[in-house]
């Protein structure tokens, strides 16, 4: 489900994804600006096989990716991307540990107890152990296409679009940019618009936000909607230092609830008295801001970059990436790979609801909304292959900690409530021109 799928962390979403790529293409006609045109230039095939594992029996994705890229002369570029995502194992549904053994029921059934002609698949959790959904299982298929072409006199003109779809989620976008050269061509101006459509329908039926797990309330199919927008200046500063600056924004609005998500409700010393679903603001305006550097070290090039983000639910986040690509003779080379991030609570999460007073409009104990820092480390080594290829291949390993893991509750003490989490990330691939 779209909703529960890992990060790469292994992501901004498509809004920035999409805008991001009319920067790239500014950056890339810079580049190539003192370069005569060429009018029959080869087919570009890129094939990656990414590998993402979780610790502690998590989720696992196996995802195949395949990208073809077709220059027509005079800078008229056709590219296309169809992605392939499977995904299982375990998923945290929420809920906090208890140091008493707890039951759920899978999101498809109807009931917390088996009832005749009822659906019902519940799992227990053992004493301590964080609360996962151990039936998880989903498949996703998902088509970008994009076209740019020259408008005008040293202008860029780029659009397209993205389609998706799973068992419970269904997204389409589109959107367009404009890139102008100037300054002899080492500026580049450049700026996007986006637009996309969620259609969201849980397995089960989507739960009434808010509501008590126990009554299994469910409502419609739900919709959201994300447009965002990009400016953005690349220079070049030398002929060995490109850098870039870019300004992201954009605004959901709908059904922006996780409706797999719940919260454990707890008495005044901490045992789990009930469970509440989540419910989250039905808008969400977040902006970034981008700054990335490539130097020439002579045959090493460093690439270090800075993003600044901020949204409406007061979820601020920093992040620093280097990569350094070192060219080791023999048509091999290594690229060392380091990031960190940090990103503080949304102002409706909390790890539990206290069962005393009234609920709170807005609630989420999503440990994606909560704060935490992150780092990952890793390297990729790739290596020509014939006159016109190159294997590569990326291992990496991602690590997450919450700020908060436990609480002074009596009858929560010694329970770590938000795990660390781990993830091992494994990336073959090939490229060709044909």
């Amino acid at each position: 489900m779209q909703l529960k799928r890992p990060v790469s962390q292994l992501h901004l979403g498509l809004m920035a994804a999409s805008c991001a790529l009319l920067s790239s293409t500014a950056r890339a006609q810079t580049a190539d600006a003192n370069q005569p045109p060429q009018i029959d230039q080869p087919l570009q095939i890129d094939a990656d096989l990414l590998y993402y594992k979780e610790n502690a029996g998590r989720v696992q994705t196996i995802e195949p990716i395949v990208s073809l890229k077709k220059d027509f002369g005079d800078q008229r570029v056709l590219d296309g991307t169809f992605t392939l995502d499977s995904l299982s194992g375990a998923t945290p549904n929420g809920a906090i540990p208890a140091h008493q053994p707890q039951t759920f029921a899978s999101p498809s059934s109807s009931s917390l107890t088996p009832k005749p002609g009822a659906k019902t698949t519940l799992y227990t959790i053992a004493p301590g152990d964080l609360p996962q959904d151990p039936h998880f299982k989903e498949r996703r298929v998902a088509g970008d296409l994009d076209w740019s072409q020259p408008l005008g006199l040293d202008n860029t003109l780029s659009y397209g679009g993205h389609l998706s779809t799973e068992h419970d989620f269904d997204s389409v976008a589109a959107h367009a940019g404009l890139s102008h050269d100037f300054n002899e061509k080492n500026t580049t101006l450049s700026a996007g618009v986006s637009e996309e459509y969620d259609r969201i329908h849980a397995h089960g039926g989507n739960p009434v936000p808010g509501s008590d797990y126990a009554l299994y309330e469910k409502e419609p199919n739900q919709t959201k909607t994300v447009a965002g927008g990009l400016i953005g200046v690349t220079q070049v500063l030398s002929r060995n230092w490109l850098t870039e600056l870019n300004y992201t924004y954009d605004r959901s609005q709908g059904y922006l609830t996780d409706p797999y998500r719940i919260l454990s409700v707890v008495d005044a010393t901490g045992l789990v008295a009930s469970y509440r679903y989540e419910n989250r603001p039905d808008t969400r305006a977040r902006q970034s801001l981008y700054w990335v550097n490539k130097v020439a070290l002579g045959s090493t090039v460093l690439d270090l970059s800075y993003r600044r983000g901020k949204d409406s639910w007061d979820v601020g986040s920093d992040t620093v990436d280097a990569r350094l690509r070192i060219d080791l003779g023999h048509r091999v080379y290594l690229e060392p790979h380091a990031r960190w991030y940090r990103q503080s609570a949304a102002d409706f999460y909390s790890l539990y609801l206290s069962e005393t007073g009234p609920a709170p409009v807005f609630m989420s104990a999503d440990p994606r909304l909560a704060a935490f820092s992150a780092t990952t480390f890793g390297a990729k080594l790739g290596m020509t292959a014939g006159r016109n290829g190159e294997f590569s291949l990326r291992l990496e390993q991602y690590q997450q900690r919450p700020t908060e893991q436990s609480s002074s509750l009596t009858a929560l003490q010694g329970l770590n409530l938000n795990p660390n989490l781990k993830a091992t990330i494994v990336q073959l691939s090939y490229h060709l021109e044909y």
